[in-house]
């Protein structure tokens, strides 16, 4: 028997955005331990360049700060968080 492939449904990015929309995922991704920028960037599914550009803040400091090797500024997750349509609150260990 062969499995009939799922469609891909292409949500508008604004849709993803929203906390009740991307609330499973986004818990996901803190279940498997990611950080909350790194679950709440896939749950919007934006790669690290795209939050970068829509941020101002570098894909270098983006990464650094999903890894846990860089504590953000106030103005860094100020730019992160309205870039994911988040609160700072949302984007913090």
């Amino acid at each position: 028997m062969t499995a009939i492939p799922k469609p891909r449904i292409e949500i508008p990015r604004e849709e993803i955005r929203s906390q009740s929309q991307s609330f499973w995922t986004q818990l996901a991704w803190i279940s498997a331990g990611a950080s909350p920028l790194m679950a709440w960037r896939r749950a919007a599914r934006m790669s690290v360049a795209d939050l970068a550009r829509e941020s101002g803040v570098s894909p270098e400091i983006i990464t650094a700060i999903e890894a846990r090797r860089h504590s953000p500024s106030r103005l860094e997750l100020v730019a992160l968080a309205a870039s994911l349509g988040l609160s700072v609150g949302d984007l913090q260990d």
